[in-house]
């Protein structure tokens, strides 16, 4: 009779040296990915292929200066001057979490606190994107994390990495059943950033029971409502943050985009219509090529990218074809996602919210960020087909990422 709990004992031992070591390979990882990182903002700013002509954010961070720009002076004028009482305007685009956490730096430089913290924050999401893969190829989940194109953006001086980190471990505590810890870590999330509260979605699905249900996924909806009392009450518009997003100066006009593209392909024809056509021809051909000798999924997959190509043409800047090129590359590990079974499937729609969320908000800038927060797809990458992680594809992912990285200062991220 002894032995039975002898052999569990031995077990759980093993488990958690396995645990263990695969925390280890990704914290391996994540060091490796933040040296790269900085390593490529430093040198691109020291050797001026990242350079700041008006210098107007070189006050920030010393050669690390670019992961303090763009959007990360609207978050310190909230931390310096909190929302504007009895009237809306653009700092309600902006979430309370961040300005909160630089305001509470106290002596501490407000940029010295908020690189502290994203670098922290992206350990721990790494950390989290392992401990929750549903499979337990952590090692991979994190190597497909710091491969994604636009990871990089993970060391901006934004809340992103802290909505991320919180809300996969709110993953990771529901699969493990602390639904109360879960919920609480949504709420963070969803106080972080607008498309926060969606983790909600997959807590509400994989809980187990009613009442976990209730409080995981009830938190960070919770959450995101109080957000937007707070903003009411504070600017007497209840609608302050939607109309502060619908601001000409963030160029969004909602899903018209989706009406832009037949026009842009339309304007594309016209200027390259010989160019697409025999492509489109050239297309076909090798897709039935590829069809008869490698088959039919990897058909589909060179007909999408091929498809894909095609509409890069509607891009009209070079900033639109880099975002749309990112879109492209998520919709289709969203479908990997899709197909990897009933078990991926509440994290699926999580995903699909973030992506569908970002996309048709109005403009494709910055969806590279936002897409960010779409965990599950690098779960897909992990437990995906093999040629997603061939070490070709790894290296073309990671050279993109260098020279996306380089772009910090000419396009907003």
């Amino acid at each position: 009779m002894g032995e039975v709990p002898a052999r569990l004992a031995i077990r759980r031992r093993i488990a958690a040296s396995v645990e263990q070591h695969a925390l280890l390979a990704t914290g391996v990882v994540w060091s490796a990915w933040l040296a790269a990182v900085l390593g490529v903002v430093i040198g691109g700013v020291e050797a001026g292929a990242i350079s700041d002509p008006q210098h107007s954010w070189l006050h920030h961070g010393g050669p690390l200066w670019p992961l303090f720009t763009w959007d990360f002076g609207w978050y310190n004028a909230v931390a310096v001057f909190g929302y504007p009482h009895g009237h809306g305007g653009p700092l309600y685009a902006f979430f309370p979490l961040w300005p909160l956490v630089m305001r509470a730096s106290g002596s501490i430089p407000d940029w010295a606190a908020a690189l502290a913290v994203v670098i922290a924050a992206s350990g721990l999401a790494f950390l989290g994107v392992a401990a929750s893969s549903p499979s337990g190829h952590g090692r991979r989940a994190a190597l497909a994390l710091a491969c994604w194109p636009g990871s990089f953006m993970l060391l901006l001086a934004y809340p992103d990495v802290l909505a991320l980190a919180a809300a996969v471990w709110a993953a990771t505590l529901v699969l493990r059943g602390r639904p109360f810890l879960a919920g609480a870590l949504g709420a963070v999330a969803a106080v972080a950033r607008p498309t926060g509260f969606l983790i909600a979605i997959p807590l509400l699905l994989v809980a187990h029971g009613p009442r976990a249900r209730v409080v995981a996924a009830g938190a960070p909806l919770a959450a995101a409502v109080a957000v937007q009392i707070y903003f009411w009450r504070r600017s007497g518009d209840a609608l302050a943050f939607i109309h502060a997003q619908e601001l000409p100066i963030w160029h969004r006009n909602g899903p018209s985009r989706l009406s832009k593209w037949p026009g842009h392909l339309a304007h594309a024809f016209g200027v390259h219509a010989s160019l697409l056509i025999a492509a489109a021809l050239v297309g076909v051909v090798l897709v039935a090529l590829v069809a008869r000798r490698l088959g039919r999924w990897y058909a589909g997959a060179l007909a999408y990218a091929l498809a894909a190509a095609g509409l890069l043409f509607g891009a009209q800047t070079t900033q639109t074809r880099i975002e749309s090129a990112v879109l492209a590359v998520a919709v289709a590990i969203l479908g990997v996602l899709w197909w990897l079974g009933p078990r991926y499937r509440p994290w699926a729609l999580f995903a699909t919210a973030v992506i569908a969320v970002s996309f048709l908000s109005g403009t494709v800038t910055s969806f590279a960020r936002q897409a960010l927060f779409a965990f599950p797809v690098y779960w897909a990458v992990a437990d995906g087909p093999r040629p997603l992680r061939h070490p070709l594809v790894a290296a073309v992912a990671v050279a993109a990422n260098v020279v996306f990285a380089l772009t910090l200062a000419k396009y907003a991220p």
